[in-house]
């Protein structure tokens, strides 16, 4: 195994391909989830219409929260032109997004959000850094709050040349770590995890480079 890879080259990055609106290997232009879209079909009118994506990508998200009615406060660590090119003119739900740059982590949750959405981002955080954020969001929910996480588990990352890699700091969780604390986080909410494995394919070898389980959560706080 190589040195860990830095979280400022992790971050120059995911900058440029989303800069310049490359497709990754983890195709960072996909659509939503059907899951995610079932949740939010679902959502009655009694939860806040105010929303935050963590990690907000290419804005897929954020976008789709937005035309569902919500204010949606979208954090990234990369600079916001992209999505605010993206948003430019795109309709009348366009202005419910604010877009803000800071590490997912340094974020202060500190106002009830009615849906959270931290997608393909947790992992990349240290864990007691996953946990202060999740219990900080936890503690501000209210009643008809959602939240919905994918997180990678059980991770394996690969050069181009074969040697494993990893990235500085990341939680490196497993399947039943990363169970634990979220059965722990989210002890008095209803709560629905799916598991399936994830693989991705460098382009030059066509071999897989990124191997992982991916936990999908959804919580939801069903008090009063």
């Amino acid at each position: 195994m190589t040195g860990p890879v830095s979280r400022a080259s992790v971050r120059a990055f995911y900058t440029d391909a989303i800069q310049r609106g490359r497709n990754t290997a983890e195709n960072l232009q996909a659509a939503t989830s059907e899951r995610f879209n079932t949740l939010l079909e679902s959502i009655a009118e009694a939860t806040p219409r105010v929303a935050l994506d963590l990690g907000y990508g290419a804005g897929t998200y954020a976008i789709a929260l937005a035309r569902a009615g919500f204010r949606v406060v979208a954090v990234d660590q990369i600079p916001c032109d992209p999505l605010l090119r993206r948003l430019n003119g795109a309709g009348d739900w366009a202005h419910r997004i604010e877009p803000r740059q800071c590490l997912a982590e340094d974020f202060t949750i500190d106002q009830k959000f009615g849906v959270i959405v931290a997608k393909d981002v947790l992992h990349y955080l240290a864990r007691p850094s996953v946990e202060a954020l999740l219990t900080s969001a936890v503690a501000h929910a209210g009643g008809g709050n959602y939240h919905y996480l994918e997180v990678f588990t059980a991770i394996t990352r690969r050069s181009a040349d074969g040697q494993l890699l990893r990235i500085e700091g990341e939680a490196g969780y497993t399947p039943e770590s990363f169970r634990r604390d979220i059965e722990r986080i989210y002890k008095d909410w209803d709560l629905t995890l799916f598991w399936s494995k994830h693989a991705e394919q460098d382009s030059r070898t066509g071999l897989n480079c990124f191997e992982a389980i991916r936990a999908t959560v959804i919580a939801a706080n069903r008090t009063a």
